[in-house]
């Protein structure tokens, strides 16, 4: 039987989106807003696409271990056009609810000679395979290359995570991001009340759960419903992690402060300040993007944040006003947000790892001589790695010893305070987004 446009077009989308992102090394979410954008999908074909995109994206170190197994030749000769055909139709069969086998094959099929019919016979065989076995749990590879695609992660990243946490804690950060991951909201309670949202959640029937240290941030069932209802428009509810949430209590904005916000766009955390500010006062943010800059006066019009200026500048070079409290939000690999970022593993490289480091460094060490004596300075990434985090704050700290810590117990529960005093979430044992956090007093 034919496969009809209707139910192809997502998955040609899809392909579309994969094959585009990789060929030309690009951001995976701005390659899917792009393409989506153009057609007249409804939301349900939306939501299918992302979900393909992201799913196939997420666990196609796993997808190429299981189909190396029913591939004769040499995997890495394939066409990257056949690849991604291949892992779209192997998602569907391994991780999809409610699409047979083969539903998957089929239209991987037609697609493929859609796109170049001279690989509609090797993916039909490839798949057809694939499909007897895909239900068959595979042991985990001792090898630890292999262990490392079977956890759908780059094996430089495992093998580095390998040298300070145990195989099990590995295995758990591993497989927390291949999951589908939870979308946090925090709402605005300068513009809604806590009662008045969770009236309005009930009456609208949404599940929800609310975060168990701050009952601002919660999640839902169907977020994309919520996404799409008028008090997201209105700026009532914005997209948080509680992670985020905590390094600006970690900063302890007061009402009529002025605080300058170093890294600020998209914004989150900047609208988190005003919000605990109650609007007064006045925040100095900087960002050395416009395009994020323009998403970030966006998010802020939205919000009814009035109390922000915003400027365009490199902080490893701008000269700031004097401040009292500053935070420093990093530019960082984001391994503790990986998620959430389905290609973000598979673009970082041990390079990126030691690049961002020295940006880290300059940063901090610019912006640290514009702070008042006992002013504050909050560090912050959403980053997994030693070397991002304490790395940095040792090595600013032996050439500048006149700050000192403050530990974050005072501002944050215990429970997610290091050793050291700083803020510290792994998202296996926290349940949200991983990240790091250091309060710093300058004497």
């Amino acid at each position: 039987m034919p496969v009809s446009k209707k139910v192809l077009r997502p998955r040609r989308l899809a392909w579309q989106i994969i094959y585009k992102a990789l060929d030309r090394d690009r951001r995976l979410s701005d390659i899917t807003l792009e393409l989506l954008s153009k057609t007249n999908f409804t939301d349900r074909e939306k939501r299918f696409t992302v979900e393909l995109v992201q799913g196939t994206i997420r666990m196609r170190g796993r997808l190429d271990y299981e189909l190396k197994k029913v591939y004769n030749n040499d995997w890495d000769e394939l066409l990257l056009k056949v690849k991604v055909l291949l892992w779209l139709g192997a998602y569907q069969m391994k991780f999809m609810d409610g699409i047979p086998p083969y539903a998957a094959v089929s239209t991987s099929v037609t697609l493929a000679k859609a796109i170049h019919i001279n690989t509609a016979g090797l993916v039909n065989a490839i798949l057809r395979i694939y499909s007897s076995v895909c239900d068959e749990q595979m042991d985990e590879p001792e090898d630890e290359t292999e262990w490392a695609e079977y956890m759908s992660h780059p094996d430089w990243l495992v093998r580095k995570w390998s040298l300070f946490w145990s195989r099990e804690e590995v295995r758990d950060m591993c497989e927390w991001d291949n999951e589908k991951p939870t979308i946090w909201f925090r709402l605005n309670n300068t513009q809604m009340s806590i009662e008045e949202r969770d009236e309005f959640l009930k009456e609208n029937e949404f599940e929800f759960k609310t975060w168990e240290h701050d009952d601002r941030f919660f999640h839902v069932h169907h977020t994309s419903r919520l996404l799409n209802n008028p008090i997201f428009d209105e700026g009532k509810i914005s997209i948080q992690d509680p992670a985020g949430g905590l390094v600006v209590k970690l900063l302890d904005p007061q009402k009529r402060e002025i605080i300058t916000d170093s890294c600020a766009a998209p914004g989150g955390k900047t609208s988190f300040i005003s919000q605990l500010m109650e609007n007064t006062g006045k925040i100095r943010a900087y960002d050395s993007h416009m395009a994020r800059l323009k998403k970030f006066a966006f998010g802020m019009a939205r919000l009814k944040v009035n109390n922000v200026d915003a400027e365009m500048a490199d902080m490893t070079t701008k000269k700031l006003t004097r401040s009292g409290k500053m935070l420093v939000d990093v530019p960082c690999t984001g391994t503790g947000v990986m998620s959430k970022r389905a290609d973000l593993r598979w673009r970082r490289t041990i390079k990126n790892l030691y690049e961002l480091v020295q940006i880290q460094r300059d940063i901090l060490f610019n912006v640290g001589d514009y702070i008042k004596k006992e002013g504050v300075l909050v560090y912050s990434t959403c980053s997994l790695e030693p070397e991002e985090n304490w790395g940095v704050i040792d090595h600013f700290m032996k050439l500048n010893p006149n700050w000192e810590v403050e530990s974050a117990e005072k501002y944050v529960p215990k429970e997610y305070v290091d050793e050291r005093g700083a803020l510290y979430t792994f998202p296996p044992k926290h349940g949200i987004d991983g990240g790091f956090a250091v309060r710093l007093i300058k004497k």
